[in-house]
């Protein structure tokens, strides 16, 4: 399938609107091995985009189950593509995050399976999240 109907395919299944600053943000996450930061989405699109687009585009992106945060080091909105079946508002992710301390970029470990867990000496478990931290693929071997 090409990228233009994964693109139509994709946002008639999460009922987004087709623009096309939604579906060049769309291919920029297609394409891209880690998370994003809206500074980082700003930064490969032209001025004429402002910072509210942008937003209004993750935000519907995320509502939608489309994108979800992620976890960042300096405690900043990532957003990486969603590789499960989410649902809008409902987002069901079963896999840790690494964090890069040379590059400082958030994986999603896809491959990773959390536990399952709903409790733990009396506490009732709602999500689970593990972070790892350390030196990813691409900065081990520089």
């Amino acid at each position: 399938m090409d990228i233009q109907n994964l693109i139509d395919n994709t946002f008639k299944k999460y009922g987004l609107k087709k623009t096309i600053f939604r579906k060049e943000l769309f291919k920029l996450f297609y394409d891209s091995l880690n998370s994003l930061s809206a500074k980082e989405i700003s930064k490969q699109f032209s001025s004429s985009t402002d910072k509210a687009s942008i937003y209004r585009a993750l935000d519907s992106f995320e509502k939608s189950g489309l994108i979800h945060q992620v976890p960042d080091k300096n405690n900043l909105l990532r957003y990486s593509l969603c590789k499960s079946e989410c649902k809008p508002n409902n987002h069901a992710h079963d896999h840790a995050h690494f964090l890069c301390s040379v590059c400082e970029e958030t994986f999603c470990l896809d491959d990773f399976k959390l536990p399952s867990a709903k409790s733990h000496n009396g506490f009732l478990i709602n999500h689970l999240k593990i972070i790892m931290e350390g030196t990813c693929v691409r900065c081990k071997s520089i």
